[in-house]
């Protein structure tokens, strides 16, 4: 079977980003006296950040503005995103693909932090582009 186009996965596959979201998760747990665990963190990496949110005031009997909490944790990301790096392996990939088939990125976050990130890989020389594939 030829493989017709990839889709990737943003934050843990492409990039490196799960430490620097884990800071930015302690900053905003730690304002708001909520219990989150890394481990439970990384058990959770792909669930959205207001799900998480919704949750966590649920179980720890919180009243809670997830929505609010949930800007707040992604300005809390923010600043933090020119440190993010590539994961060479799975860029490497995208690199060997490029030009050839469809290629997208998916992920949980905001379109302006993925777009950040994305412009960060593409100024170190990355080839990544965004394009629907069809299926």
């Amino acid at each position: 079977m030829k493989i017709q186009g990839l889709i990737f996965d943003c934050d843990g596959t492409l990039a490196d980003t799960m430490p620097l979201h884990w800071r930015a998760w302690q900053t905003v747990t730690q304002r708001h006296d909520l219990h989150f665990s890394e481990e439970r963190f990384y058990a959770l990496g792909g669930v959205p950040t207001r799900h998480i949110l919704q949750m966590l005031g649920r179980e720890q009997g919180r009243s809670l503005d997830h929505i609010s909490v949930a800007h707040e944790k992604e300005a809390e990301y923010l600043p933090l995103i020119a440190q993010v790096e590539p994961v060479n392996s799975v860029v490497g990939i995208a690199r060997d693909h490029f030009g050839k088939i469809p290629m997208a990125v998916a992920s949980g976050g905001t379109k302006k932090i993925i777009t950040q990130v994305l412009g960060i890989w593409e100024s170190c020389g990355s080839l990544m582009r965004s394009r629907p594939v069809r299926t």
